[in-house]
């Protein structure tokens, strides 16, 4: 069996795979940002005469996602 036919089930359409990578580091994200989303509404009233909403949306996202991959990195 060749390297191209590896894949194939058989009825001939190609298997699915998952990586599991990815699913692992999408999870860690949205853990995170199902804390920081409503932490960072609590947030918000302290720091509002600072940044503006959409600045602090921003923010607020990469901080969700960098501490998001950081964790999957450290679990895989």
């Amino acid at each position: 069996m060749t390297d191209k036919n590896k894949n194939k089930v058989a009825w001939g359409g190609d298997v699915m795979q998952i990586d599991q990578a990815l699913v692992t580091r999408i999870l860690c994200v949205i853990m995170v940002a199902a804390v920081m989303l409503p932490a960072g509404g609590m947030l918000f009233p302290y720091v509002s005469h600072i940044v503006s909403g959409i600045q602090f949306q921003a923010i607020e996202a990469v901080v969700s996602a960098t501490l998001g991959f950081g964790i999957s990195a450290a679990v895989a």
